[in-house]
């Protein structure tokens, strides 16, 4: 193993998420990092509709399913996460990758 003293860590890993008042939100990079397979709930978008352009805006959508987090996909490739609740699916792309 080569000395690693002096080196510089940037991030020592992937961040999976953090604990908030007793329950877990899911990281923006562990969303970039899984694949739809991998997940229980995923939602697609498809690349060329409004709702996967104003998904990147932090828009919510009407939405059926179990409630809980979903992976966003877009036409397969995940980009982040969604919350589904009460027919809505609130968004939890991050503030400062928004599109204006």
């Amino acid at each position: 193993m080569p000395g690693l003293k002096g080196l510089k860590v940037l991030r020592p890993g992937l961040h999976l998420g953090t604990v908030l008042k007793n329950r877990f939100e899911p990281s923006h990079a562990l969303a970039l990092a899984l694949h739809p397979e991998e997940v229980v709930h995923t939602w697609n978008l498809d690349g060329n509709s409004l709702e996967a352009a104003n998904y990147l805006k932090g828009s919510t959508f009407s939405a059926e399913g179990e409630k809980g987090w979903y992976l966003i996909t877009v036409d397969g490739y995940s980009i982040g996460w969604g919350k589904l609740a009460g027919g809505i699916m609130k968004n939890h792309y991050p503030k400062g990758l928004r599109k204006s």
